[in-house]
């Protein structure tokens, strides 16, 4: 009969009764005979107390052993293979440590843990042995083109041409006349220097702008001038009022470019200038 403080005695409704024994395994006390394996809590609190130094070794092997192996599969070189003998733990620990330790394969072209297209992936080679071309990063220029800061512009608010440049009644007709109402603004059609403003033979009230580089334009038959020699013009700023005055049979403006002291052919002047009147 067991003690009534006995741990190992049971109580029965009827009174104690003959106590049942609980036989574990002498090297390992942790362990119940017959029984299944215990938790992982039982298996490490041997290890905590020391009394199992022999299986601390062998953990503790088996987890140097991970971390060989997981720095081998980083770094891409063959695993060292276990040696002959060692337990089943050694090499259940050392597989689920490489497997935490291989960082994720992402297919080329996916995105990756961040969500974000991997910058490195490169199309697959075409078969065995192929190696995959390599990718190279779009070009971006710093400087971003613009537009020319200074254009040409209509010397009219309206453009109707009425005679060209060339030969007309035997002589050589060196500009271009545009159609105009007397008294309409007449614009410089690039800066420049005024270099004269006044009256000029058949030309009548005449405005004769210096553009640099030898350019110079011509507005003639105003019927009045509002600038003067001497004034700085801008693209677009009135120079005069369109007229009839000179040798002229009614209100227009005859315009002429130079170049080097010589007319040219004003609308293909200013058609590679960027200006097509035509």
């Amino acid at each position: 009969m067991g003690n009534a403080t006995d741990p190992e005695a049971r109580l029965s409704d009827t009174g104690p009764v003959a106590a049942y024994t609980i036989r574990r395994h002498a090297a390992r006390p942790h362990r119940t005979r017959g029984q299944h394996r215990a938790s992982w809590a039982a298996e490490l609190t041997p290890l905590l107390a020391g009394t199992q130094r022999r299986y601390t070794a062998v953990v503790g092997s088996a987890v140097a052993g991970a971390s060989v192996v997981a720095m081998a599969a980083t770094a891409g070189l063959p695993a060292e293979e276990p040696r002959e003998g060692a337990s089943q733990a050694v090499s259940d620990i050392a597989a689920l440590a490489a497997e935490a330790s291989a960082p994720e394969q992402a297919a080329p072209g996916t995105t990756g843990a961040t969500g974000t297209a991997d910058p490195a992936a490169a199309p697959a080679p075409d078969g065995p042995g192929e190696v995959a071309p390599a990718v190279e990063p779009a070009r971006t220029s710093p400087v971003t083109a613009q537009d020319a800061q200074v254009k040409w512009t209509p010397m009219l608010d309206r453009i109707t041409i009425t005679s060209l440049f060339g030969q007309r009644w035997g002589r050589n007709h060196n500009g271009v006349d545009f159609d105009a109402e007397t008294g309409d603004p007449v614009y410089a059609a690039y800066p420049g220097t005024v270099v004269y403003a006044g009256w000029e033979s058949g030309f009548g009230n005449l405005v004769v702008i210096d553009h640099g580089d030898g350019v110079e334009t011509y507005y003639a038959h105003n019927s009045e001038v509002v600038v003067a020699p001497g004034d700085q013009v801008e693209g677009g700023g009135q120079i005069a009022n369109a007229g009839n005055t000179g040798h002229s049979f009614g209100s227009h403006v005859h315009f002429e470019v130079h170049v080097g002291g010589q007319p040219v052919e004003p609308l293909n002047y200013l058609a590679e200038s960027g200006l097509d009147l035509r």
